[in-house]
């Protein structure tokens, strides 16, 4: 298979030089033969159109092989090797055809002031976007293999805002676009999101956003956040807390907390669990759910008539003759 990828890139390469002698000499030698005389000038900058068109080809080649080479060994982190040495190859080859070509330089020159304004209105979105993907890949702002979350204006996302349990969970809401990072392109970067769809930013956007790294190089671990709302009625407030860490005593409980009343007979308790960094979070938040509504039904049914009376106001007699 690389050796097949490398025989196809020198295949390529062989065939784009070829291609590119045969042009260049057939404007320089063949044309004048049929009397279509050519200025000198005109032919520096043939020269340097062809090796921009051919040196952009030959490098779109190199680097397109570079991230097949790769990509079984470090799968999509050859994506970002890839655009690297397309990047510099694009860069190498802008130089070597004004080098090149000596008319290239001096229209450059020549309209630098009208033509230079013009360009620089249009091309300041493609430019910013070209810039922003160079520091981003220089200063590995993001990085392929990343879970992030971009948090900017620039991108509108909307919060879920009811039903109300669905801030429950979290503490803190941050409003953006989660996923893992599979490509950092020359002007815009890949997401996977966790709905299995793509999202393409701008990078220009992304080097300006807020990010939240969900596989941070200094945290050993994540902390999860389990919230239930259990019924006053039926738990001891002095006890509560040390059951619900006997109920989770499989996992590295961090704090087991009242956090606030959500209603007159309710309560919300916040369980804080500790998860390494690397092993998935949602089976260990699931399992834990899953225990504390558990040790909720069975304290509802240890305090059936009290919780029937007390919290949902019905078969009160049957209460007080328990308690009678």
């Amino acid at each position: 298979m690389k050796y097949r990828i490398i025989g196809e890139v020198i295949i390529k390469l062989f065939f784009i030089t070829v291609l590119s002698f045969l042009i260049y000499y057939t404007v320089k030698e063949v044309l004048p033969l049929f009397h279509i005389a050519i200025p000198p000038e005109y032919i520096d900058f043939v020269r340097g159109l062809i090796v921009a068109a051919a040196g952009i080809i030959a490098v779109n080649v190199v680097g397109n092989a570079v991230i097949l080479y790769l990509k079984p060994t470090i799968r999509e982190r050859a994506y970002a090797v890839g655009n690297t040495v397309k990047v510099v190859g694009f860069l190498f080859v802008i130089i070597l055809a004004l080098a090149t070509s000596k008319f290239g330089v001096e229209f450059a020159a020549l309209g630098g002031t009208v033509t230079g304004l013009v360009l620089g209105l249009a091309l300041q979105p493609v430019l910013g976007n070209l810039f922003a993907g160079l520091l981003i890949l220089a200063t590995r702002f993001v990085t392929v293999g990343d879970v992030v979350r971009i948090t900017t204006s620039q991108l509108p996302y909307h919060l879920a805002t009811l039903p109300a349990y669905k801030y429950f969970s979290p503490d803190y809401v941050v409003p953006g676009f989660k996923g893992r990072v599979v490509e950092i392109g020359l002007f815009y970067t890949t997401l996977l999101l966790d709905t299995g769809y793509e999202i393409r930013v701008p990078n220009s956007v992304l080097l300006n956003a807020g990010v939240v790294d969900y596989t941070p190089a200094w945290s050993e671990s994540q902390i999860v956040l389990v919230r239930v709302e259990l019924p006053l009625s039926v738990i001891d407030l002095d006890k509560a807390a040390d059951e619900i860490r006997e109920e989770l005593k499989d996992f590295d409980v961090v704090a087991v907390d009242f956090t606030e009343q959500s209603d007159k007979d309710f309560v919300i308790v916040r369980v804080k669990i500790r998860v390494p960094l690397g092993r998935d979070w949602r089976p260990v938040k699931s399992e834990a759910l899953r225990r504390i509504l558990k040790y909720r039904e069975k304290k509802i049914r240890e305090n059936m008539y009290k919780y029937l009376c007390l919290t949902r106001g019905v078969a009160c007699d049957r209460f007080l003759q328990q308690t009678g």
